[in-house]
């Protein structure tokens, strides 16, 4: 039974006149209907009837099994909006029912010129999807209801993805030419008097999804700062800049478990050293002034244990990501591709050329086509800070605290000690790789002196206060002998064989079931993905989808086709990241799903830390040609 045969049935059979909902139909505000992201299309004669009539089949098949509720997948008609359920759950253990609803313009009242740009309809998206979230928390519509005994309401909680402090375009909440989707995961109840599809949805809606609902100006206060977030990011390239951190930025968190902001005081918020200040001009805010950290540089941050390095760091690896009005970090901005490296003792490594840092190994072994299935931390540091020159990285950032400290730094005695040493470190190739591939590193150290020789910009903190110290570390390593150097390395020709590995896509298909445990680990099949080492990773929802693409790409059509490479059994890694870059760009994060699915629960990941995935699953066959 389907279509208006089975809406008319429906009618007859449960319907009560449209109480509920007036009668009207007008869930899809007579535009056709279509939905977003490539999914199949549902017109006003797919409507299986009105809220009412769904009312009155929940209560008529109260105490029916599970499988019972197959037959309401579809989409209702509610008085302004259309709800569908797109799968219905099993049983009471399964996982809860996936449902959407769909707002038109016409009923949202949302002024068109919050939504007329990309990035206007991302920072309006991730509004309504925190005034969702609050609502389903304030109103306990998240929690599954059990109470009331063998006659109370069971089932009813509804989900939908929880936001962080950053904002990420997703899946959660769809805004295109005809309205609002909202998608989310809802209990049905197997028996009970509440009905709570029916009551809960429509209060949701009313409460989060209107433009009569919100306070506008605290919506235009949202989405003028993530549009004047990334103007500010767009701009860094033409000002000869990879990364800005604003004067008046709370980089601290309140604890290591939790990211947002420390309270001030105790918080000392950050100024930039006048020396290193640069003034820039946001379209919505206008002037703002703050530390510039310039293209092509060596730029080492020291100072004391307990100071602020680390903390300081830490922010610009997030500020590949624009960050929510009151965040503290909303105007710390970086290149999109910068990259955290970081030791990863036993990951794979698949045909990567590290030989600017490691050669000469016991084995023979050829350190221009490297590869192992358990890496130590230098040979790991190494594989990841090539393989992220290969997808594009601009920026590399390190910490000492979480770097092998044989690859970054080797003294006069160790050298004289062990002379034969494979390990060419960090500090003997960081002036070779910055002019040769145009890349900025950006470190953070103090235990050694080591880099100070090199470095562009030496700033130190003290008590979470900047200063520039670059003069005076020069003066100081100018009185020291200056350390002998190898030979130049040649990281533009290293970088540029990296770009020839390929994946044989086939390899990419999980032996198993596919399951993300947390955001920073998968399990793909048979084997575990660990991604703990991808630090600017921020959500699971972008693991998720990360785990969703790599799924994917083993197939030879589907996704590989939307990317214009279908049916090619072997790509170049960075071809597959940057076409894939280019879809989302174009279509949205919806583009990442199979046609026709609608999950709720995916965000966009950095092309980079996709890149990073597939470098660190085991299953994955990458060659070099």
């Amino acid at each position: 039974m389907s279509g208006r045969g089975r809406g008319a049935y429906y009618k007859q059979k449960y319907g009560r006149g449209g109480a509920r909902d007036g009668g009207s139909a007008g869930g899809h505000g007579g535009r056709g209907g279509s939905w977003s992201g490539g999914a199949k299309r549902t017109r006003t004669s797919d409507v299986l009837g009105t809220s009412s009539d769904l009312d009155a089949w929940l209560h008529a098949h109260d105490n029916r099994p599970y499988p019972a509720y197959h037959d309401i997948e579809g989409t209702w008609s509610f008085e302004k909006f259309a709800f569908t359920l797109d799968h219905a759950q099993a049983d009471p253990y399964a996982a809860p029912s996936k449902a959407r609803l769909k707002i038109p313009h016409a009923h949202a009242q949302f002024p068109l010129e919050l939504y007329s740009t990309r990035t206007r309809r991302v920072a309006l998206a991730d509004y309504l999807l925190r005034t969702v979230y609050d609502a389903c928390t304030s109103k306990r519509y998240d929690q599954r209801l059990s109470s009331g005994g063998w006659s109370g309401g069971k089932g009813g909680q509804i989900e939908v993805d929880e936001p962080g402090q950053q904002v990420l375009e997703r899946t959660a909440v769809q805004i295109d030419d005809e309205g609002i989707e909202v998608r989310f995961l809802v209990g049905l109840p197997a028996r009970g008097r509440s009905i709570m599809v029916c009551e809960n949805v429509p209060s949701l809606a009313q409460h989060a999804l209107f433009y009569s609902s919100c306070d506008a100006a605290h919506l235009k206060q949202h989405i003028f700062s993530i549009e004047d977030q990334d103007a500010l990011r767009g701009m860094l390239s033409a000002h000869g800049l990879v990364g800005f951190l604003p004067n008046g930025a709370v980089l601290a968190r309140a604890s290591g478990a939790s990211d947002l902001p420390m309270p001030s005081p105790p918080c000392v918020a950050f100024e930039s050293p006048k020396e290193l200040q640069v003034t820039l001009t946001l379209p919505n805010r206008g002037k703002i002034k703050g530390l510039g950290i310039a293209k092509k540089s060596l730029y080492v941050c020291l100072g004391g244990g307990f100071h602020g390095k680390s903390t300081f760091l830490s922010a610009l690896a997030y500020g590949t990501y624009n960050h929510i009005p009151g965040d503290g970090r909303e105007f710390v901005s970086v290149s999109p591709s910068a990259a955290s490296i970081r030791s990863e003792d036993g990951r794979p490594v698949s045909q990567v050329d590290i030989s600017p840092f490691i050669s000469n190994l016991p084995d023979g072994s050829d350190t221009s086509h490297f590869s192992t299935s358990n890496a130590s931390g230098s040979t790991s540091c190494a594989a990841a800070l090539m393989e992220a020159l290969e997808l594009g990285s601009d920026l590399l950032i390190f910490d000492e605290d979480s770097t092998a400290s044989n690859f970054l730094v080797r003294d006069a005695t160790m050298k004289t000690l062990v002379p034969d040493e494979p390990i060419t470190p960090l500090v003997a190739r960081a002036r070779d790789l910055v002019e040769q591939t145009g890349a900025t590193i950006a470190l953070v150290c103090g235990s050694s002196s080591a880099f100070l020789r090199e470095a562009d910009v030496v700033v130190q903190m003290e008590r979470y206060k900047m200063r520039d110290v670059t003069r005076a570390a020069k003066e100081l390593v100018a009185q020291q002998p200056a350390p002998g150097l190898p030979d130049p390395a040649l990281f533009s020709v290293a970088a540029q064989a990296a770009w020839l590995r390929t994946v044989r896509l086939p390899s990419l298909e999980p032996r198993g079931k596919v399951s993300t445990r947390h955001r920073f680990l998968v399990q793909y099949g048979d084997e575990t993905l660990d991604l703990h080492a991808v630090p600017q990773l921020v959500h699971a929802s972008q693991t998720r989808a990360i785990e969703t693409v790599l799924r994917q790409w083993a197939q030879p059509d589907g996704l590989l086709g939307r990317q214009g490479m279908s049916g090619a059994p072997v790509a170049h890694l960075r071809e597959l990241v940057d076409t894939l870059e280019r879809l989302v760009e174009e279509h949205g994060v919806d583009a990442l799903q199979s046609a026709g699915r609608h999950d709720g629960f995916l965000a966009r990941p950095r092309r980079v830390d996709l890149g990073a995935a597939v470098n660190r699953l085991r299953c994955a066959q990458i060659k070099r040609q």
